[in-house]
Parts: C-alpha cells; structure tokens; sequence
C-alpha cells in the first residue's frame, strides 16, 4: 500500500509503516501529482481536499487527523467511491483544556473571578458539550447554544435547556465558540460573530474562538477592539491562516496559531483513530498500538506543587487555579511565540506560522497531573478535580 501523509500527523511512519509505505509531506504543499501512485491520502486541516487534488489519482482512502471536515469535499469523495474517515473528538480535551487555561489568564489581567460569572458555549458537541460539563465545577453558569441540537431535540420530544444566539450573546460574560465551519445548510457558521451579532455581546464580555477564524468576522472583531467593545478576546484561530491580521492580533489578549488542539494526547489519539479506521476498511491486520506511544511519554506526567499566593492585591482563587494551569499548560508562552510574528516582515509570516505548529512544544493533558490532596484549599477542591481533572493523591 502507498500512502501520503502530512508530515505533523504524529507516528504516521511507526503505525502506518506497518501496512506499507509511507511518504511524508507538508500539509500546504500537498498536490496532485504527489498522488500519482497513491492508495491512502492522509492529512490534516491545512490540506483541501477535492476534486482539483484528488481527479485521475488512484486514492481510495482519505483520513484526516481532525476533528473537523470543512476542508474535505464529502460529497465528492461520495461520488468517486473514496472512503472517508477523521478523528471526532480525537483533541477535544486539549482544547478544553486550552480554554480553561485562556479563561484563568483572562481572569488574573482583568481582575474579574470567574466564579459568578456566566459562560455562553456556542457549538456543544464533543467539545463545547465537555466544556458545559466543567464548568459549573468552576463556580460559573453555563448558557448553550447549538440550533442542530435544539432542533432535534424538539423533533423528539425531548426537553432541552439549548438558548438562542442572541440570547446567549446578551447574557453571557464569556463567550466561547466551538462549532464546524460551514457556509451553507440551515445554520452556516461563516462569520456567525460579525459587526451586528458582536454589538449584541456587553462590552465588558470576553470572546474565545477555537473553531475555526472565519467563524468570527475578523475586521468586524478588530473594529469592535478599536472602539473599546469586549472586555478580552482570545483567538487560536484566524482568517487568512497561516497570514493572520497583525493589527488584530496586537488588540487580543491571547494569541495563538491553531494549537489549541495540539496536546501531544490528543495528536496521537488522532493517529489511532485513522490507524483503526484504515486498518478495518482494508481488512487488514492492526499490530500498532497508541498505547505503546503515550506510555513512552509518561516522563511528561508532573506532580505538580501546591501554588503559592504571588498577588496580595488578586484575587486568591484566580492566583491560585491559574499558577496551578501553568504547571501544566503555560498558554501565555505560546501567546509569547506567537507576537513575536506581528515583528517580521510580511512575507515571513506565513512559514513562522506553520513552523510554531510544526515544532509546538509537547502538552500532557491534565488528567495525567496528580497533587496532594491535602494541599488544596476546601474551597478549591471541586474546580481541580472536576474542572481542571487533575487527580489528587
């Protein structure tokens, strides 16, 4: 079997070597005459997939490593007999994760606790939907919004507690979107946060995208910013990827380059579920293992120090949750790397920017992470075993 594959897919020559031979390239530089004496395509979100790629190739499998599929053309695949398989839900607990650790940053420089405070989830499938189940555990409310879901729901019969867009943009102090990029069907998300959806947001509110960049209006965020609308915002992901807006980018409160996603769990959770969908679909015998990898990594596990007061003046709780995150997940390090592109000529941006997704610094997800139990405040205990799922010993 001949197989291409985007070379940042994790162990793609270890598992995949095993069922034939692998070649690996960039995910942007993917084209069709690589694909010349293809079976098996495998990517990332970087590469479209379609048929200007795929027509008089002899691929017969297409898997991408993501969670989303936007940038694959589904019904074309349908129509040429491709099978098709991704990874659904592969890195939602790094990017809840990532979200969490974005809401403690945006905590601690705004000095406003999170608990209290009410978070609108726009998008509540395997990411949103985990993020609903952690928050409360943090002492904040939690608003939903995902139509597909309500609609459902409604044509069953079921109750559900699903608000609309607006009602949740008016409500909630945070504003947190995850949900597929689509520009047609009943509910498309292209621009879904634009100039007159953000004016419906309070002033004071803080927006976090992790979905895709043109979920939100990017010039319509960066002029709301300019006129001092929204509190804080973060965005992992941009318009225009890999060349984000600069000026945007200097008016956020975090950046970073589409690796809210990138836990080294996640990434390799992403290889199994494609190895396994590939191995079934060829009927082939599976003899590599995800498990063999994470255990490898098991260096990463920390046993992490009980945090101690640094701000007399702060807010002990945020001090607290936010000095124990960085342990774990220091986001104010990527958003480091990341300004330093706002710095460099126009035409370096766009390798600076794959290059900080292509060398992204290895994650552990939290659960990994143990600490005293007796070192937790009482008060603090229920947001670091059920918010952050760190394990206490």
């Amino acid at each position: 079997m001949q197989i291409l594959a985007d070379e940042n897919i994790p162990f793609v020559q270890e598992a995949f070597g095993t069922l034939g031979t692998v070649r690996t390239r960039p995910g942007r530089q993917i084209t069709r005459a690589d694909l010349a004496s293809t079976d098996v395509l495998l990517v990332r979100s970087v590469t479209p997939v379609n048929a200007a790629l795929l027509e008089g190739t002899p691929v017969r499998f297409v898997g991408s490593a993501t969670i989303g599929t936007d940038h694959v053309d589904l019904d074309y695949l349908a129509q040429r007999g491709i099978a098709f398989a991704h990874a659904p839900g592969s890195n939602a607990e790094s990017v809840v994760e990532y979200v969490l650790a974005a809401l403690y940053v945006l905590a601690r420089r705004h000095d406003r606790p999170l608990r209290g405070q009410t978070v609108g989830i726009v998008g509540c499938g395997n990411i949103g939907g985990r993020l609903a189940q952690r928050v409360p555990a943090l002492g904040a409310a939690v608003l939903c919004c995902d139509p597909p879901k309500a609609e459902q729901a409604e044509r069953e019969g079921r109750p559900h507690a699903y608000r609309p867009l607006a009602e949740v943009l008016a409500a909630a102090d945070v504003v947190t979107v995850h949900v597929p990029f689509t520009r047609t069907g009943p509910h498309p998300t292209y621009h879904l946060l634009n100039a007159e959806t953000l004016r419906q947001m309070p002033a004071q509110a803080w927006l976090l995208n992790t979905s895709r960049g043109a979920v939100v209006d990017n010039p319509a965020l960066r002029a709301a910013r300019e006129a001092g609308h929204l509190g804080g915002v973060v965005l992992d992901v941009w318009e225009g990827e890999p060349e984000p807006d600069v000026a945007l980018l200097r008016r956020v409160d975090l950046a970073t380059p589409h690796i809210a996603g990138y836990s080294y769990d996640g990434k390799v959770a992403g290889t199994r579920m494609l190895y396994d969908a590939v191995t079934a679909h060829f009927g082939l015998e599976a003899s590599w293992t995800a498990e063999a990898e994470l255990a490898a990594g098991l260096e990463d596990r920390l046993a992490l120090t009980p945090p101690a007061a640094d701000r007399p003046e702060g807010d002990p709780e945020v001090d607290w949750m936010h000095a124990l995150i960085r342990q774990m997940y220091d986001i104010e390090a990527d958003d480091a790397r990341m300004r330093s592109l706002a710095d460099q000529p126009a035409g370096d941006r766009a390798a600076t920017f794959t290059a900080l997704r292509k060398h992204y610094p290895r994650r552990r997800t939290f659960a990994l992470h143990t600490l005293p139990g007796a070192a937790v405040p009482p008060a603090y205990r229920t947001a670091v075993a059920e918010g952050l799922r760190v394990r206490l010993v």
